[in-house]
Order: structure tokens, then sequence, then C-alpha cells
């Protein structure tokens, strides 16, 4: 089989697999609103350090948060990643709480060099999920407060869907020292929102609104980094990021609904028009190598406030803050523990969404993890192929009293299969 065929078949394999298996692993209250839940693009790596991203360089592992890191693809092997969390979250308001378990197969991704400083990835990843089935109860006394001819009021709310983005991304280096990249991505998907109200006495209308969105559209994302060596032991790279911010053209609508008895009295359609725009988004970055140790810092911020969402919260401008740090023993140890790299990480974001006129709720997280070589000798005749285990520990926060807090503990795993595909041995 030719290397364009194998490349062929395993896209497809990796395309059916993806959709075959991807889950959203949602269970938050909060992806009511927005867009719901947004994912923030993060690879294996990228978790390990709290979400850093714009200024790491490395042939070993896939970095989709700068296109201009595809830049240093190694010429000989073709790099496959796929990563899946486990996720366990605890829901607390006025001192109930619940606890919720979810999976999700999170992405795929695949890269590889095409020519000297020119370097290419493609793959599928999430850009928003939706999940939540809630409800709650009220009593309602007659007018006379005669408990015996009260009757109940039963609010539901459910939620499924998610945006996903196929793309592919293309790094340069123009020269040894400066890269460029940029991601173009097919931005898809359906949301659905439901809210019913009912009541135990019949006579009484019950009522219902189901909002529906479709997105089909492109995406646009643009980076650059710069590297400089300033010792044999130490060098810094700069990177920043921008993303295009436009209309989405959805086709989003509200279905109002109202029965009696189990009989239809009214139904209505709005339309909303140009509700929902992808924020205007930049992200700068930095990171510092000294021997064995590399230290990063990132900033985002994307312009949210441009939006409303289903004509009615609007979104707030949202800000990240991504610090992290990575230890590397030895690259040429034999012992597996020196050659496995460590790395930790903290991020604070602040919230895109508002409701009921406040700001949403900002998210704080801290993680670690590892990558550990899957072979147990250093060999470069063997593949080098790794696995990448990390944690994390997020909180989310309401800004507004009475609201639910979020904790969540999440294990997550990826591995990366780093083949020498383009590797040809010489027989004398």
């Amino acid at each position: 089989m030719t290397i364009y065929k194998r490349l062929l078949f395993t896209v497809l394999a990796l395309l059916t697999v993806y959709i075959s298996q991807a889950e959203n692993g949602i269970n938050s209250p909060y992806s009511r609103f927005g867009l719901g839940i947004l994912s923030d693009q993060n690879l294996a790596v990228n978790r390990q350090m709290g979400g850093l991203g714009y200024a790491l360089r490395d042939n070993s592992y896939i970095n989709l948060l700068n296109p201009a890191a595809m830049s240093v693809a190694d010429s000989t092997t073709m790099i496959f990643e796929g990563g899946f969390s486990l996720q366990n979250g605890n829901f607390k308001e006025n001192g109930i709480k619940i606890n919720a378990k979810n999976a999700s197969f999170d992405y795929l991704a695949m890269s590889f060099r095409l020519r000297r400083n020119l370097g290419i990835a493609l793959g599928m990843l999430p850009y928003s999920n939706v999940g939540y089935s809630f409800s709650r109860n009220e009593t309602i006394l007659s007018p006379d407060g005669d408990s015996n001819g009260s009757f109940s009021s039963i609010y539901k709310y459910n939620g499924t869907g998610g945006l996903t983005q196929p793309f592919i991304s293309i790094g340069w280096g123009i020269t040894d020292n400066f890269s460029i990249g940029v991601t173009a991505s097919y931005l898809y998907g359906d949301i659905t929102h439901n809210i019913s109200n009912n009541f135990t006495d019949n006579n009484i209308s019950s009522t219902s609104r189901q909002y529906n969105l479709n997105v089909s559209n492109y995406k646009a994302d643009f980076g650059l980094q710069y590297s400089k060596t300033i010792s044999e032991k130490r060098s810094f790279t700069i990177g920043a990021v921008y993303s295009l911010g436009h209309d989405l053209d959805a086709e989003a609508r509200m279905i109002e609904r109202k029965t009696t008895s189990g009989t239809a009295e009214y139904s209505d359609t709005t339309t909303f028009a140009n509700a929902f725009k992808l924020p205007h988004t930049i992200g700068a970055g930095f990171t510092y190598t000294t021997g064995k140790w590399t230290f990063g810092a990132d900033y985002t911020f994307q312009k949210w406030s441009d939006s409303s969402f289903f004509g009615d919260n609007k979104g707030c401008d949202r800000s990240k803050v991504s610090l992290g740090a990575e230890f590397s023993p030895s690259k040429i140890s034999r012992n597996i523990l020196k050659r496995s790299r460590y790395r930790a990480g903290l991020y604070y974001a602040q919230p895109y969404t508002e409701f009921n006129g406040s700001k949403g709720c900002e998210e704080f997280g801290v993680s670690a993890g590892f990558t550990m070589p899957m072979n147990s000798t250093n060999n470069m005749n063997n593949n080098r192929s790794l696995l990448n285990i990390s944690g994390q520990f997020v909180r989310i926060n309401p800004k507004t009293e009475g609201m639910i807090t979020e904790t969540y503990l999440r294990i997550n795993i990826g591995v990366t299969f780093n083949e020498f595909w383009f590797f040809k041995s010489k027989v004398n």
C-alpha cells in the first residue's frame, strides 16, 4: 500500500471512529446559555499545562492552539493523536448536592510534514457542548389559602447538541526563527433546548417552548511564533493568534405551544436572524526553556459582547489566563521514568454569557500529568508513541447568589502514535 493510500485509509478510519463513538460528556445546567460549554481546543499536552499552547513548539506532539506550531513537523514521522476523558461532577445549590459521572471521546488529529518548514494537521474537535436535564416544582395555594385546593406547577428543562469542527491547519517556517500558520474549520451542529410548564390541575393550560439552532459555517484562525536561542540550554518563544469573528448565519427559532387537557390551543414560531456570532479572538503567550525546565503563560480575549443568543441572553467579553510548566529529566536515558515528561498548570476564565441580567460563571482549574513513552527501550528504530495522562480539578462559580456551584474532577487520557512512515532504511 502506498503512503497516500495508507493516509487516505487512516483518515477515513479515524472519521468513522469519531462519528460512531463521539459523546459530548456534558451534564451542566449552564450549557443552557450561549452556544453551550465552550471547548478550548486543547489536546493532551495543553490540558496537562492548564491550557497553555500559543508558544509551544515540539515535533513529538500536536499543538492546535497556534497553527504556526505546525512548521516544526518532523520529516520522517506521521503523528496520530486521540483522547478521551472521564469526569466526576458535583453540583451544589442551597445545601443540596448532586453527583453525575460522564465520559467522552474528545478529539482526533493527525500531523505530518509536507516539505521543509511546512507542516500540516487535520482532524476533528468539539467547539461547544450542550447537555442537561432538570426540573423544579412549585406548590400554588388556592386563593383562600385552603391547602386542599392547592396544586403543583412543574417546570422541566432539557437540552442536547453542540457544535463540531473538522479542521485543517498549516504552518510555515518563513525563517529559522519566525513561523506563521492558518487553520480553516467547518463549524456545524444542532442545539435544542426545551422548557415546559405543566400543572397537576388539568383545567390549567400547559405551556412549552422549544429553541432550535442549526449551524453550518466556517471558522478561520491565524497564528505566528518567534523563537530565539539565548544559549546552549536557554531559549524562548513568543506566539500570537487571531480568530476571525463573524455572523454564523444560523437558522434559529423558538416554537411556543399551549395545551389544555391534551388539546392544542396555540402554537407560534419566532425566527431569530443573525443572533449568533463567532467572537473576534486574540491571544498571546510565551515559553521560556532553561535546561530541563519550560515555563509559559497565555492570555486570551474573546469579544462575545457583540452576540445575543435566541434574542434574549447577551454575550460578555471573555478573558482567560493560563500558566504552565514542564520538567523533562532526560531524552536519552534507558530509564523510562527519566524519559517521561511531567507537566502542571492552572487557568482562570471569565464567563462569556449572562443570565437574569448578571454575568454567568467564572471558571478556575488546576491540572497535572505526564507523558510516557510506550516503548520500554530508547531505540530510534522503534516507534515514538506516547501515553498522555492528566488530572484536572475544575471549579465553576456563578456570579449570582443562589445559583448552582459545579466542581469537576477529570481524568484525561490521550495516545500519540508517532510512526516512522516516511523513514527509509539504507541497505549497503
